[in-house]
């Protein structure tokens, strides 16, 4: 405190003992001799803790001047919102007499002083229409306890800087604390207490598949979380919500920029950090952004209708159909049993067009006179003339259609091709997945044929009911022991690719720590 002050301070003290006449010559004393001097003292001792420029700020307003005079003389903002009632309006003609405050500059809103709902309203309103910026200042120095507490209470929930002015040195006597005393308080986010709740929340949102809803809480959460460790490893967990949310919605180009880029941090971290969130998952990750490197190239495929570039590639149709199993067991969890029944339907359908797809067979516009036949299992087609071939293979499908309804009344291959003729055509071509897990191919279309009944009275098909939880297990079954079939065939394992699409819950990771304690 320097020495002009000291001294002003000990002539004003003189005359606020003194009657009660001189109090007001002890008031105008305060404010012409000391006020300025109590200014540049509160700057001087404050200005090293300014560490961003405050456009906006927002000030409850009490019976005192003095304390938001120094906050706006220290912050010097451009946008200002006085909250004031009627005994206290009179105090904002003297903070913008003595601050030289052009009217644009300030709004002053008149609240009731022990209504928080209405100091919220304004609030609110104040915020939006500043577009919402990225920080506001609230000094809840002055005004009623309640308009301080509701003041807080919005700051805290749309993150907003608290602010007071705060003094050791205060003078009970004089209802002032000791001039030169006066000193300037940030009140930090609860967050910084209580944020370990809220992370708990957003990743328990995980374990029931709403990746969607954890993104964006995790997304809040790391913009009010202060630990900038705890930051870092809510933006894993939030790339990982993103991957999942677009893989889920089978936006692939999306889940691999999302996973490329949690990789990419995971590993350069992982040197320093190895007990962060999600590092000991970099495997499994890594496994998974090589599934979506080539999923991402199937739409580019599909877009030019060159389906068969896929359905003859085991690098892109793998990934494709335990996409399809994993996003059906995720609704199964859900207990979304329609959907989780269209999905295994696609399976299904994709199991066919694969098989299908070995013997040039395209589903959708099927050349039924170039099938590239195996003449090892059909003998008859080796030498023969590919107008007999055609003659030879519709006599066989009529006959195991003949086997399945009871009759065919026609020989007629359409060119588009349904799930259940796709399957009655592999039977026809003696194709290994109709015999696999044995029996003959005629039981097992038949058992086909009763499943997809199940799907086709489902609301989500033909039908007007939903699809009980019994219907749905008995469906899931045939197509995920139809699906494993495949795999052995086609000598995929699948009990590990399975584990490859195992997505990660980080509350079940060995190094979850964020909802009990920030990591060390």
């Amino acid at each position: 405190m320097t020495k002009k002050l000291q001294d002003k301070t000990k002539q004003w003290m003189g005359l606020e003992r003194a009657t009660f006449e001189q109090r007001a010559v002890a008031e105008q004393y305060y404010e012409t001799e000391l006020m300025q001097l109590i200014v540049k003292e509160f700057i001087r001792s404050n200005k090293s803790r300014l560490y961003e420029k405050a456009e906006y700020m927002i000030l409850s307003v009490g019976t005192s001047y003095e304390p938001l005079v120094l906050n706006i003389s220290l912050f010097q903002p451009s946008k200002i919102l006085f909250l004031y009632t009627e005994k206290t309006e009179v105090t904002i003609d003297k903070i913008v007499d003595f601050c030289a405050l052009p009217s644009s500059s300030y709004q002053k809103v008149l609240v009731h002083e022990i209504n928080p709902l209405d100091i919220y309203r304004q609030i609110k309103e104040a915020y939006l229409r500043w577009n919402a910026p990225k920080k506001i200042y609230i000094d809840f120095t002055g005004g009623t306890k309640a308009m301080s507490a509701a003041a807080a209470m919005v700051g805290a929930i749309i993150d907003l800087q608290l602010i007071y002015i705060g003094s050791e040195q205060y003078l009970i006597d004089f209802r002032k604390p000791l001039p030169g005393s006066e000193t300037l308080y940030f009140i930090n986010n609860p967050y910084a207490v209580f944020g370990d709740f809220e992370i708990e929340k957003a990743m328990q949102l995980f374990g029931q598949y709403d990746y969607s809803g954890a993104r964006e809480k995790l997304g809040e959460l790391r913009e009010k979380v202060p630990d900038p460790a705890i930051r870092q490893q809510l933006r894993f967990s939030y790339l990982l919500a993103y991957a999942y949310e677009h893989w889920d919605a089978l936006e692939f180009a999306p889940a691999y920029q999302d996973m490329r880029q949690l990789v990419m941090e995971l590993c350069r971290d992982v040197r320093l950090n190895r007990h962060f969130l999600l590092m000991d998952c970099i495997g499994i990750l890594q496994e998974q952004l090589e599934i979506l490197d080539a999923l991402k190239d199937i739409q580019s495929f599909f877009r030019q209708k060159n389906h068969m570039e896929v359905l003859g590639n085991l690098d892109y149709i793998m990934p494709l159909m335990f996409t399809m199993q994993t996003n059906a067991l995720i609704r199964e969890a859900q207990e979304k049993y329609d959907s989780a029944t269209l999905l295994l339907y696609r399976l299904l359908e994709m199991i066919e067009q694969r098989r299908l797809c070995r013997y040039g067979i395209d589903v959708s516009r099927a050349d039924f006179l170039n099938i590239q036949y195996n003449v090892k299992k059909l003998p008859a087609m080796k030498h023969a003339s590919k107008e007999k071939c055609l003659e030879i293979y519709r006599g066989e499908v009529s006959q195991i259609k003949a086997k399945v309804f009871g009759q065919c009344n026609s020989a007629y291959l359409p060119e588009q091709i349904s799930l259940l003729d796709g399957f009655i055509h592999l039977a026809a071509l003696r194709d290994d997945i109709m015999a696999a897990g044995g029996g003959d191919a005629v039981a097992k279309l038949r058992r086909l044929r009763s499943v997809v009944y199940l799907r086709n009275n489902s609301i989500f098909a033909h039908g007007f009911s939903p699809v009980s939880k019994g219907d749905y297990g008995k469906f899931k079954d045939f197509v995920l022991l139809l699906f494993q079939q495949l795999c052995e065939l086609e000598q995929i394992d699948y009990a590990a690719y399975s584990r490859k699409m195992e997505w990660v819950n980080p509350l079940e990771t060995k190094n979850y720590a964020l909802g009990v304690k920030p990591c060390q």
